[in-house]
């Protein structure tokens, strides 16, 4: 699952932290038990129509899911992912019901025969790796509907499921690589 190529660039969002956690903790795959304040912002000037026409969206922390995706999530039960309540501000308003999708589930889904990777530091050659090319593991067994990647966590690998339900509900912001 990655961005999607139409998704504009001006709609990056920013994310602020109004309670004293670290972000970093979006990116762990864990389930986020503390009680935790956020809102997004987009930096630039943008059509406030246009953008709320999206259902997930990217920022510089974690995933954001509009309100109709939370539901339609919830109703298909997906799992692998934690939903925490966050607010969207846009020029000055903030709109509810907006939620950061926490992947909370991994699971190996590399082919690492066939992905290219070296080592992402030198001293360490069987430590953590950097991708060049992924190539997913076509009998990979997921954990859950929705995962990180075991082998990169911030590559996120959804369940052919997720992707029908999210194609059949045209969701705008995501698209799926083959």
């Amino acid at each position: 699952m990655t961005i999607s190529e139409e998704y504009p660039e001006s709609y990056w969002l920013k994310m602020k932290m109004l309670s004293d956690q670290d972000s970093g903790i979006f990116k762990e795959g864990v389930i986020v038990d503390k009680e935790i304040k956020v809102c997004f912002e987009v930096a630039k000037k943008v059509s406030s129509s246009r953008l709320l026409a999206y259902d997930f969206f990217f920022s510089d922390g974690p995933n954001l899911i509009s309100p109709r995706l939370h539901e339609l999530m919830s109703r298909e039960n997906i799992s692998g992912v934690q939903f925490i309540d966050a607010d969207l501000v846009l020029e000055g308003e903030s709109h509810a019901g907006y939620k950061i999708l926490n992947v909370i589930d991994r699971s190996p889904v590399f082919n690492l025969k066939e992905s290219v990777s070296e080592p992402l530091l030198s001293y360490m050659p069987d430590g953590p790796r950097w991708f060049s090319k992924i190539v997913l593991d076509d009998n990979a067994d997921l954990s859950s509907d929705i995962v990180r990647a075991e082998e990169e966590s911030a590559t996120i690998v959804v369940a052919a499921r997720v992707k029908s339900v999210f194609e059949s509900n045209s969701i705008r912001g995501v698209q799926f690589a083959m």
